[in-house]
């Protein structure tokens, strides 16, 4: 199956990366958590269904699935000849305020 990243999804991996090596003045750590990231989404063409329902965690209706990948959690949708990638925001914020 193929991944298509959202716009918002990939200004989430710019913001972060973009913080921690900028900010924080680790640009190792961004690149690191980059490929990371990048490399743990892409098993989701091989196993899409992997990640958790988002229905499942809080009472809402939605059809997102999300995968935790280090402090991160990808939010993505399952269609019938691709994945989409909907946003890659931190577990540690009010994360439900950004995706809908």
């Amino acid at each position: 199956m193929k991944l298509l990243y959202s716009r918002k999804s990939i200004e989430d991996i710019e913001n972060t990366t973009d913080y921690i090596e900028n900010q924080l003045n680790n640009p190792a750590a961004a690149h690191k958590l980059k490929t990371t990231l990048l490399k743990k989404i892409s098993h989701l063409k091989e196993n899409p269904e992997i990640g958790m329902k988002l229905s499942d965690k809080i009472d809402i209706e939605s059809d997102y699935r999300y995968i935790i990948i280090n402090k991160q959690i990808v939010f993505y949708q399952i269609h019938s000849d691709y994945i989409e990638i909907i946003r890659i925001l931190d577990g540690r914020t009010d994360y439900m305020t950004h995706l809908f």
